[in-house]
């Protein structure tokens, strides 16, 4: 059983996701606390200071974790963190924001054996992270925890379960095998999820009441999509319409803010040409914001390269993710 296949299975079973997309959440999760400078510690940080401090503890006890709301889990990563988690899952906010607050105090009890937080993760919760081959081997170690965990509710006795826990087991490989040539045909639509991305957002800008947050200013703009051509700085003509009505939501911001716009590419390339493409990017999008009248002080452009993937570069779709443009705030 791998180290964290109980919880996954625990997941899938409570909200009724399936093993692949609960798979996705923790590798996004994962991907995203080994990116942070300080790792787990960092990340454990992060928790305490938003008040999470005792339910951390009970996290790196002995005893069984405290679990935390889904709220609480937002207001300590963000909700733009969820969401783009969420979005890699391919399941809606709420699911996602609850399973995630189900399986983190368990993760990182894991991840932290005695309280004792690593520096930097093992070989094998690195495997989990961001690897379709592991989501599939996780996926098959989970039917056989859940058939087990059948079984022995039902009073079978013990000889038969490693007998159901490989039918289980076969069972799934001939599904994946059955199910692979429907999963090759069906193609990946960039102009699709971008005109998606922009509806979504244009929507939440729209919906943006008078005394709005910097914050919700944030969690709207970042739902869209500027997706860059490999390469290239600049800006896709399609994007023009959204970034005028994010140009009208900056002028009605709260006194003081200051956003990073943040550019990042895919892999594509020397790291060195990436940096100064991603800061070509991040340097177009706060020029043409200026353009529409934005004031030239509540924007900062910075370039990150390739160097924070949200999704993998082995693939078109993930490629497509990392070639992004962010907003924060600074």
């Amino acid at each position: 059983m791998g180290t964290f296949d109980a919880v996954l299975a625990e997941a899938s079973n409570q909200f009724g996701i399936s093993s692949t997309k609960t798979t996705s959440l923790l590798s996004g999760l994962l991907a995203m606390v080994n990116d942070m400078p300080g790792g787990l510690g960092a990340f454990i940080d992060r928790l305490r200071k938003s008040g999470l401090g005792d339910f951390v503890s009970s996290w790196l006890g002995s005893g069984e974790p405290r679990p935390i709301s889904s709220t609480s889990l937002e207001a300590a990563i963000g909700r733009d963190s969820i969401d783009k988690l969420a979005s890699r899952a391919g399941l809606s906010y709420s699911t996602a924001a609850s399973a995630l607050a189900f399986m983190v105090p368990k993760l990182v009890n894991r991840l932290a054996p005695g309280g004792v937080v690593p520096t930097q993760f093992s070989s094998e919760v690195l495997a989990y992270a961001n690897s379709a081959t592991s989501a599939v081997a996780s996926g098959t170690r989970q039917a056989a925890y859940a058939t087990e965990q059948a079984v022995k509710k039902a009073g079978v006795p013990a000889w038969l379960w490693p007998l159901l826990a490989l039918l289980a087991v076969f069972l799934l490989g001939y599904w994946l095998w059955s199910s692979r040539e429907p999963a090759k045909s069906t193609a990946w639509n960039a102009a699709e999820q971008i005109r998606l991305a922009s509806e979504k957002a244009s929507s939440a800008l729209a919906a943006l009441k008078p005394g709005f947050s910097a914050q919700d200013l944030i969690s709207a703009l970042n739902l869209n999509v500027i997706n860059f051509a490999t390469g290239s700085a600049q800006i896709p003509a399609d994007s023009d319409d959204y970034l005028n009505r994010v140009a009208i939501a900056l002028k009605a911001a709260p006194t003081g803010t200051v956003l990073e716009i943040a550019g990042h590419t895919d892999n594509s390339g020397d790291a060195a040409s990436n940096m100064t493409l991603s800061q070509q990017r991040a340097d177009a999008v706060r020029a043409y914001l200026i353009q529409q009248g934005v004031s030239g002080d509540m924007l900062v452009a910075k370039g990150y390269g390739d160097t924070k993937p949200v999704g993998s570069n082995d693939t078109e779709e993930g490629k497509f993710h990392n070639r992004r443009i962010e907003f924060s705030l600074h």
